[in-house]
């Protein structure tokens, strides 16, 4: 039997308020990776590749876009995450496609980042829990969004239904990167995985993103990190390596996985965690930047707090819709 071996192209690029010149880095990022003779199979963007904007899935014009450019290269592609309109609500969606430009699932945040994050919706279990084949491999890919990862009961439940490589789209700040950091670690030591996380850069509203866009092996050692500049790279996962980890254990030592059958280790207040004592004197947490700033103000004394600034955001969705109609007419067709 053929080792399965799999080239995953990241994508690491500076996003910035206008969703058009993001979508125009991306592609050329794109152009450039699929011009190197170390190929990917797998192309991965990052977290809000077009802020502001939102389109119906996958019948919009942004997902026949990209439709179009997993067909011309031949390659899966998770171009990154994009909003998503659905029965009047908003989502932070991730995509994916198949080399034949056949859209083959999304996935919804489930954890948004509140309260930041205020107007978007939680993705639901039901919806979520589903993972994507690479048959040509015989493997299978995991996907969640940013701040799903401080969750490890998503990993564990993707690890469950035979995931064998978690995939992190990401638009952390830099005041996160020392928090956030241990994270990939854990999750690809306790999943006996592989954890590929991608993360923007640059200056996005007041938030710097820090990048460092990183490949993390079952045994939990990087074997690939990007800085904080914009990066293109194309790594080769040995995915044979999963199972070595998961049928002899990490480090031919310890057997998470297995371990996890043997121990059926039960977690408490599973059907209804709002009943743990430990929420008895927990106040809810903030819904929205609003609420959020009176409570710093009135709660710590931190000034400054009593003056919100309004952002003129631009008209995204118009301006993504007249660019991409253009665009249709050009370089791609549906």
């Amino acid at each position: 039997m053929k080792n399965r071996f799999l080239n995953v192209g990241i994508i690491q690029q500076t996003i910035t308020e206008n969703p058009i010149e993001n979508l125009k880095l991306w592609e050329e990022a794109l152009t450039k990776l699929m011009a190197s003779y170390h190929k990917p199979e797998l192309v991965i963007g990052v977290e809000t590749i077009t802020p502001f904007y939102s389109e119906v899935i996958p019948e919009g014009p942004l997902c026949v876009y990209f439709s179009s450019l997993a067909k011309k290269y031949g390659i899966y592609l998770i171009p990154g995450t994009i909003g998503e309109t659905f029965e009047g609500k908003l989502y932070n969606t991730a995509i994916f496609f198949n080399p034949k430009g056949e859209f083959i699932g999304k996935y919804r945040k489930m954890a948004p980042w509140y309260p930041a994050e205020s107007h978007v919706t939680p993705g639901n279990i039901e919806d979520n829990m589903q993972i994507f084949e690479i048959p040509e491999k015989r493997t299978k890919i995991g996907i969640q969004i940013c701040y799903d990862i401080n969750f490890p009961e998503i990993s564990r439940n993707q690890a469950l239904l035979g995931a064998e490589v978690l995939v992190k789209l990401t638009m952390d700040p830099e005041e996160l990167r020392l928090t956030n950091d241990p994270f990939h670690e854990v999750r690809a030591i306790e999943n006996q995985a592989f954890l590929v996380c991608t993360n923007g850069v640059g200056q996005f509203l007041e938030n710097s993103l820090y990048g460092h866009s990183m490949v993390v092996n079952p045994e939990g050692k990087r074997i690939w990190e990007a800085s904080h500049t914009p990066t293109t790279s194309c790594i080769t996962l040995d995915l044979d390596q999963v199972t070595r980890c998961r049928q002899y254990g990490t480090l031919f030592l310890d057997h998470y996985l297995k371990h996890v059958k043997s121990f059926n280790i039960k977690r408490l207040y599973n059907e209804n965690v709002s009943d743990a004592p430990l929420y008895k004197d927990l106040s809810n947490p903030p819904k929205n930047t609003e609420e959020y700033q009176k409570t710093i103000s009135q709660e710590l004394g931190l000034i400054g707090y009593d003056n919100v600034f309004e952002t003129n955001f631009p008209d995204a969705i118009t301006q993504m819709q007249e660019y991409l109609n253009e665009m249709r007419s050009g370089d791609y067709e549906e």
